[in-house]
């Protein structure tokens, strides 16, 4: 009897201390955040910013970089293999949007979704794609 209840005891502390190790896939994604921080990303978002992207989900993150770009309060969102403009319809009649589409247009296709703020651009794409693709997004929006 003492012997079972020693098992499980054991049993116990061992699948507690297994829920506790991260899985390959969260080792994964703690890599890519870390390394986003570093090339200048912030990760997340407040729950008013999420609630203006049409494609969020929880199987997809925000990330943020400082917004360098003379575009200011634009929103473009995926649709099929193009990202198409949301917000505000009016750019359609500016004379640059001509200019501003063909730059969004060589965004990678990872980006779900990307606004373009005063101060930051935010985009919504998918994280296993890989620090790689998200050098590529960096390196694409800072063209813009």
């Amino acid at each position: 009897m003492e012997v079972t209840i020693v098992v499980f005891i054991v049993l116990f502390i061992a699948g507690a201390i297994s829920f506790l190790r991260p899985t390959k896939k969260m080792k994964a994604l703690s890599s890519i955040r870390l390394k986003a921080q570093k090339e200048g990303f912030k990760i997340g978002a407040t729950p008013q910013l999420r609630k203006k992207f049409k494609n969020w989900t929880p199987h997809v993150a925000i990330y943020q970089l400082r917004n360098n770009s003379k575009y200011k309060n634009l929103h473009y969102i995926r649709n099929e293999n193009e990202l198409n403009l949301y917000d505000p319809i009016s750019i359609k009649y500016d004379e640059k949007f001509l200019e501003i589409e063909k730059k969004i247009s060589e965004l990678p296709n990872s980006i779900l979704e990307i606004i373009f703020y005063q101060s930051n651009i935010a985009i919504v794409w998918n994280e296993m794609f890989g620090i790689e693709e998200l050098v590529k997004i960096k390196e694409a929006i800072l063209k813009i």
